[in-house]
């Protein structure tokens, strides 16, 4: 046979188309399982990359999208977080992981967040053209429900002596002093103002992109620079009064030096009262809608009361109340409250009824196509104006709390009977008709005795004939 002729032997190699006289490969090593991506990390050269791509695996991953709210709304529900809260509160109620805002806390100025620039309030510039600057120069000045704390800073920047400003949420109340503090820090002496005019502005630099809000999130109103000139301007709408003596002007502390930021219910709080601070203007500006839900008829009657106590003689109520549709919407009220709602009896066009009961007159009506609601203004008087039955015990009565009691029917007294049988006319009548008459009305008197003693003579014997009769 000729060399070249291949070979299929038990040696040769099981592969097809192997050669015989040729070196043989080794067999290959099994491939080992692919280890998995954490021992690859550990795995990695380096003296330091190791331990630290290991470090980073062993992070905890977040919770997927949802798991804190569902966590959250496994929690069992504080109590007091829907009712009446004695203390403050911190940011919404969650329920079904939506924010209800139950006590009034939202952002009031969440329809302007694309604005680059602030404005003056409207309710500041109403109040302004239709009282004057002298509303807020040189006052004391109680803001209740002051929120983020725009109306306190605005009032304060128009020349108030002192502006306190007290919520019931803190995390609104931390805000306002966050920006408090960035504005003494940088020694501002007003509100800041933008560098340029608004109106001169192009409309799409006045307002941020809708992106640019949403991917960053928004900027708090209060915080927001003041349209260039809008505190002027805002102080030559005002309505001019003229003073028949020039007054003093007295020191008081600069801006922002005088604004105070408080957390707390004023409803139930003491604070004010053991301050024994008098005030020359307080603020309710959309607040009643949420005392009168939360504490009923009764608590709009304590609070108006504790305003009275809280102003003095010749101060100032600036009130702002809310319409009654605005009591039935369901957006932010809880469900706990909405039948409770239902039965209120005081509708909100009685408060100025209200308040001319306890001690108030009604100085000014502020309207404007500017506010939603219209402002009244009124001015504490040295004594309440209570010409009819006071306001509450009507409603009270219409609620049937306290139902008035029908007229007690007069009694019929049975005579009195002597031992021999005879009927004896009262001793009472006898003496009636002998002391504190007047001489002429005697004979008269006796007359109607003598009818009265006929009458109750004619029961008896009707009432022993009846007796007679059963037996």
């Amino acid at each position: 046979m000729a060399d070249d002729t291949v070979v299929d032997t038990p040696s040769a190699s099981s592969q097809p188309g192997t050669v015989a006289g040729e070196p043989r490969e080794a067999p290959k090593a099994p491939k080992a399982p692919k280890a998995s991506k954490a021992s690859d990390r550990t795995s990695s050269p380096g003296p330091s990359g190791g331990a630290r791509k290991a470090s980073r695996s062993r992070k905890k991953r977040s919770p997927p999208k949802g798991a804190r709210f569902r966590d959250r709304k496994r929690r069992p529900r504080q109590a007091g977080s829907e009712g009446p809260v004695s203390d403050v509160v911190a940011g919404p109620v969650i329920r079904d992981n939506k924010a209800i805002y139950a006590y009034g806390n939202y952002d009031e100025y969440y329809g302007k967040r694309h604005d680059r620039f602030a404005s003056i309030d409207a309710r500041i510039e109403a109040l302004l053209e239709f009282c004057g600057t002298e509303l807020f120069e040189d006052k004391v000045v109680l803001d209740v429900g002051c929120n983020t704390g725009t109306i306190g800073f605005q009032v304060a920047a128009l020349g108030a002596r002192r502006v306190e400003a007290v919520e019931l949420d803190r995390q609104l109340i931390a805000k306002a002093l966050r920006h408090l503090r960035w504005l003494k820090s940088n020694g501002h002496k007003t509100l800041p103002e933008a560098a340029e005019e608004g109106e001169k502005v192009p409309w799409h630099q006045r307002q941020y992109a809708v992106s640019c809000v949403q991917g960053r999130g928004q900027i708090p109103y209060h915080a927001k620079p003041l349209r260039r000139g809008a505190l002027r301007e805002a102080m030559a709408k005002a309505k001019k009064i003229e003073k028949a003596l020039p007054s003093v002007p007295r020191p008081r502390p600069d801006f922002p030096y005088n604004l105070e930021f408080r957390a707390e219910n004023f409803f139930i709080s003491q604070a004010e009262l053991k301050r024994k601070t008098s005030y020359d203007v307080v603020l309710l500006l959309k607040v009643t809608q949420w005392i009168h839900v939360y504490y009923g008829d009764a608590g709009i009657q304590e609070l108006f009361a504790k305003v009275h106590r809280l102003l003095r003689l010749g101060g100032l109520l600036v009130l702002e109340a809310q319409q009654w549709q605005k009591y039935l919407e369901k957006k932010h009220i809880p469900p706990s409250r909405r039948s409770f709602t239902n039965s209120l009896g005081l509708r909100p066009e009685r408060f100025p009824e209200l308040l001319g009961q306890q001690g108030f007159e009604r100085q000014t009506t502020v309207a404007s196509r500017k506010l939603k609601n219209t402002i009244f203004v009124f001015r504490k008087v040295a004594t309440p104006q209570a010409e009819r039955p006071p306001l509450m015990d009507q409603v009270f009565a219409e609620q049937q709390f306290l139902m008035p009691r029908p007229p007690k029917k007069a009694k019929v007294v049975p005579p009195r009977f002597a031992t021999d049988g005879v009927p004896k006319a009262p001793q009472d009548l006898e003496a009636v008709s002998t002391q504190s008459v007047p001489a002429p009305l005697v004979p008269a008197l006796a007359a109607e005795v003598q009818d009265v003693q006929k009458v109750q003579e004619g029961e008896h014997i009707m009432f022993m004939q009846g007796a007679a009769q059963h037996s």
